[in-house]
């Protein structure tokens, strides 16, 4: 990621501004470390167009993994799996239950962050709610006991525990009194995610280092759901495969087991 960055540094001579020194000498900034940069060359804006590209092909991925948890769609060309596949893809078990919730705290954390009119300031907003996610996620389970707990003290008429966690500053976290349907919580939380994007894009301006590197902190934590929904639809659209050439020729596993054999 260093190099990447340091790849987007425009000098401030391209930049056509003069810098008056003592000295005649002109020292260029120091490319080993992106600390070094952000030491020699402070919040020097960024010119290149990454943030803008990156956000454009996420928009089209988190919208196309969208419209495939509705269902009724071809995956990769490959194979249609409907509402009913995905379902059976993702049984209703205690492991995708806690997914189930993570995900939609989530999704309703980060929509009140959309309303933030700046920029800058959402990205630090969105900052704060993926790490605290992160928290959230990897104490699942303990946080499943702390919500628990929670349903036993007084509901404000909305729903919401009056006693809140504390721990959590833009994270929501709520009991619920009933349990969610992944496909839906997920193909809902594809629709917010691709909402940030368009609007961390909805205004052309210059990409400071200090942004750009809140970005990637951003769009890395939002990657890695991305890459685990598409790798459960491809084993989906494996089997859904396999289902309809056994269907075809029910005798060909049959005899590529006796091959292995």
């Amino acid at each position: 990621m260093a190099n990447t960055l340091t790849s987007m540094i425009i000098s401030p001579q391209s930049m056509g501004l003069n810098m008056q020194s003592s000295s005649s000498q002109s020292v260029a900034p120091s490319t080993n470390t992106t600390s070094t940069l952000l030491h020699g060359v402070p919040n020097f804006q960024v010119q290149h167009d990454y943030v803008p590209v990156m956000s454009s092909k996420r928009i089209a991925t988190w919208r196309y993994l969208q419209r495939m948890y509705q269902g009724g769609m071809v995956l990769y060309n490959t194979a249609m799996l409907s509402e009913g596949e995905l379902r059976r893809g993702y049984p209703t078990d205690e492991k995708i239950q806690r997914r189930t919730l993570n995900y939609f705290l989530l999704g309703t954390s980060l929509a009140p962050v959309l309303e933030i009119p700046n920029v800058t300031d959402m990205l630090k907003a969105l900052v704060v709610v993926v790490q605290e996610y992160e928290f959230f996620a990897s104490e699942s389970k303990s946080k499943m006991m702390f919500l628990r707990a929670t349903s036993r003290k007084a509901l404000s008429l909305d729903g919401k525990a009056t006693e809140e966690a504390g721990e959590y500053t833009l994270l929501e976290v709520r009991q619920l009194p009933f349990p969610l349907d992944y496909v839906i919580t997920f193909s809902s939380l594809c629709d917010t995610i691709a909402q940030v994007y368009e609007k961390i894009t909805s205004e052309d301006r210059f990409w400071t280092l200090t942004c750009t590197e809140m970005f990637q902190k951003i769009d890395l934590r939002f990657k890695k759901i991305m890459i685990a929904a598409c790798k459960e639809l491809e084993t989906m659209a494996r089997d859904t495969l396999a289902d309809e050439l056994n269907a075809i020729d029910p005798l060909a596993a049959f005899t590529k087991d006796d091959g292995d054999l």
